[in-house]
């Protein structure tokens, strides 16, 4: 039953808000998906739905940062006009539920006809996208971070493209040998203000962003840890091998031949496939010595902030449809996300073929096992802190302040931003 679900059958979804054949109704779809990083399969998606829904309109709206896009929608809706349906980055799952009038999913789902639907997803899926009570979105997308490798590069650089760097301690070692064959970056990762590249760094290093202590949350970035984990990535960047960039500058240097391994999101998968003007591989994250790999879970879960029953049930016909086997293997062949359905990885029909196909997916999909819940920080100012953190991390990475001092004072300022704010 499960596997008919995912077919075809999920382009269509019976609503119980009727639609008359001479009404159009519009809802707006938030994204973070720029021309660059999954916009194409966007079209597509949106493309395909307004085909089988023809009384539905879809306007779509991209914008670089999780933060950003979360910021816009919350003065959308002070505003009175709030987008139908969001994507909502899985740190901020939590500042949604404290502070936004949210559709919860499983009632929206129950009022539209949408509940079987919502059975075939695994229920360890739902968590990602749960707050107390509450399925705040329905989780959608799925990524980890993964190293692209320019072999390029590698193999002028004397690496065996093989046999690459499995460890931080062995290429903080190669990194100036890199930079003084090839004149250019041995390692790039951006960061933006959503804090993904770092907690990557101090969660694989054994330390944590936050941590529940005597009942309330505590940061804890500033552990041993974690600003060795900083002061590595710092070293590096002031030594000139590694480049200090965003998500968006060390994408465009990586693609411009710039940098020998970029670690980033394998959502950017199909981006850098299409684009890069040299020979592609794809690397797992490194480690810190013994220690496990743990990297935050990116991605976001679909959030509907419709307001009339119309529009609510549109919302759903939609976050039902990208969520569908169809909408899945659209999503992940055209950015790199993982597919949160794992039957359609098994199913010709959908992803069997084309992951199989493809290598660089698989270290995506391989990581999944190293994967942990992207840390959110609570309360409503939960925002603010997590700029404190971002601030600190550029404070130490433009040499202006150690690891070590830098983290302490952020976790100073988040600690008096969350402070009150209990362990759930």
């Amino acid at each position: 039953m499960k596997k008919r679900l995912l077919g075809l059958g999920l382009l269509l979804s019976f609503g119980a808000v009727a639609f008359s054949q001479n009404t159009i109704t519009t809802i707006g779809y938030w994204n973070i998906n720029t021309e660059a990083f999954g916009a194409p399969a966007v079209r597509e998606l949106i493309a395909g739905f307004e085909k089988a829904n023809p009384n539905i309109k879809i306007e779509a709206r991209a914008q670089v940062r999780y933060t950003e896009l979360l910021q816009n929608t919350q003065a959308a809706i002070a505003g009175g006009n709030p987008p139908e349906v969001v994507q909502v980055g899985y740190l901020f799952t939590n500042y949604v539920a404290e502070n936004l009038p949210f559709q919860e999913i499983r009632k929206l789902a129950a009022q539209n006809g949408g509940t079987r639907h919502l059975e075939t997803f695994p229920k360890s899926v739902f968590s990602l996208g749960t707050v107390g009570a509450d399925l705040v979105g329905l989780p959608y997308s799925l990524s980890n971070m993964i190293g692209y490798v320019n072999t390029d590069l590698a193999k002028k650089a004397g690496l065996d493209v093989n046999k690459l760097p499995n460890t931080w301690e062995a290429w903080r070692k190669l990194a100036p040998d890199i930079k003084a064959k090839t004149g250019k970056y041995a390692i790039s990762m951006g960061y933006n203000d959503d804090n993904w590249s770092i907690e990557g760094l101090i969660s694989s290093n054994g330390g944590n962003l936050l941590e529940c202590q005597n009942g309330m949350q505590k940061a804890v970035f500033d552990s041993p840890q974690g600003a060795a984990a900083l002061q590595l990535w710092a070293d590096l960047v002031k030594n000139g091998t590694w480049l200090n960039a965003n998500y968006q500058q060390g994408e465009q240097a990586f693609l411009a031949g710039e940098t020998l391994v970029h670690f980033t999101t394998i959502a950017s998968r199909a981006n850098y496939q299409k684009n890069a003007k040299f020979e592609l591989r794809g690397i797992g994250y490194p480690r810190f010595g013994a220690k496990p790999v743990r990297i935050p879970g990116g991605g976001n879960v679909l959030v509907s902030f419709a307001k009339d029953p119309a529009k609510q049930s549109a919302a759903w016909k939609f976050i039902q449809y990208l969520t569908s086997g169809t909408g899945f293997t659209t999503w992940t062949k055209g950015t790199g996300y993982v597919p949160l359905l794992p039957s359609l990885s098994l199913d010709s029909r959908y992803l069997k073929d084309f992951i199989a196909q493809n290598p660089i997916q698989q270290v995506g999909i391989k990581q999944l096992g190293n994967t942990i819940r992207w840390t959110s920080f609570p309360g409503s100012n939960g925002l603010a802190a997590g700029q404190a953190l971002f601030k600190g991390v550029q404070q130490a990475l433009s040499g202006q302040a150690s690891a070590d001092v830098a983290l302490k004072n952020a976790a100073l300022e988040v600690n008096r931003l969350i402070a009150g704010e209990k362990c759930k």
